[in-house]
């Protein structure tokens, strides 16, 4: 396992090839599309959804899970970010997609 540095809420730069919007709209159509993290070549999937619960709730997401395990996930505001809103390193999964 991978232990990354705490660097802050939406730090740093990510190299996406897509938009939210166009990313959210790829893995909703094919939610089960295995992928491979741009770090450690870690396979993961993803799923596009509205939030449930909570302060975001209705917000798209989409949400990253490795062996069936939430590792990430990525709002609008997170997208091109090196980590999202709870500080945790998306950036290799955004880049991925």
């Amino acid at each position: 396992m991978t232990v990354k540095p705490n660097i802050g809420v939406h730090a740093g730069t990510a190299n996406n090839q897509l938009t939210f919007t166009d990313a959210f709209n790829r893995v909703g159509a094919a939610p089960e599309t295995p992928y491979i993290t741009t770090g450690n070549g870690t396979a993961f999937t993803a799923q596009a959804r509205l939030t449930r619960r909570g302060a975001r709730v209705g917000e798209p997401v989409i949400v990253f899970y490795s062996n069936g395990v939430e590792k990430a996930r990525a709002y609008a505001c997170c997208w091109g970010r090196q980590t999202n809103c709870n500080k945790t390193h998306i950036n290799t999964y955004t880049a991925a997609l």
